[in-house]
């Protein structure tokens, strides 16, 4: 039987490919789209004129999903259109239960509604105890970050867990529930006042 030797290359390890992060892979593909660009405009006999450096960096940042402080513990959300076709209804009847607070929403800084994920249980209806602090806090007019915040925040009054976190717990019961609204009422009383 002929005996097959292997050779340096093959008995050598593999180097790994290192995979970019993304931040290298944008920059790029920035860098390969401007380079082009430049090949472009020079066959016209044109100069790529950049104009400042920074500021057309800040723009281009503008364009990718931004930090806010309530991501974690709020996020994931859904936007309006996703909500409405999950739970199969108009933006007409969901928008009229935010205003009547049986629905969490939560405005962004360009104006769009979002709306917590954590609101709603596996078949799209508002988790008991959750519609209830909900709607104690629009009644008194306060926004969805400081209801969502109030929801996901630690706290004594539920033995050292979230509003929503209780309500696990205690899988949703009755007397869960009791507490849960009746703290959300308390304080939503006393941040109105």
């Amino acid at each position: 039987m002929a005996e097959h030797r292997r050779t340096a290359t093959e008995s050598a390890p593999r180097p790994a490919v290192p995979v970019p992060s993304p931040a290298d892979a944008l920059a790029e593909a920035v860098r390969r789209r401007v380079a082009a660009r430049q090949v472009e405009l020079g066959a016209q006999g044109r100069d790529l004129e950049i104009g400042d450096v920074e500021e057309l960096a800040d723009r281009m940042m503008a364009a990718l999903p931004t930090v806010h402080l309530f991501d974690r513990p709020l996020g994931p959300f859904y936007d309006t259109a996703g909500l409405v076709a999950w739970l199969g209804i108009s933006r007409q009847a969901l928008f009229d239960r935010v205003r009547r607070g049986t629905v969490l929403a939560c405005r962004t800084s360009d104006g769009h509604l979002v709306y917590p994920s954590l609101q709603f249980g596996r078949t799209g209806l508002v988790r008991p105890g959750v519609q209830e602090a909900v709607g104690a806090f629009t009644r008194r007019g306060v926004d969805g970050w400081s209801t969502g915040a109030w929801l996901t925040t630690a706290s004594e009054v539920f033995d050292g867990h979230s509003a929503v976190d209780y309500l696990v717990v205690h899988r949703s019961s009755a007397a869960a529930v009791a507490r849960v609204a009746d703290a959300a009422a308390a304080d939503a009383a006393a941040w109105a006042a």
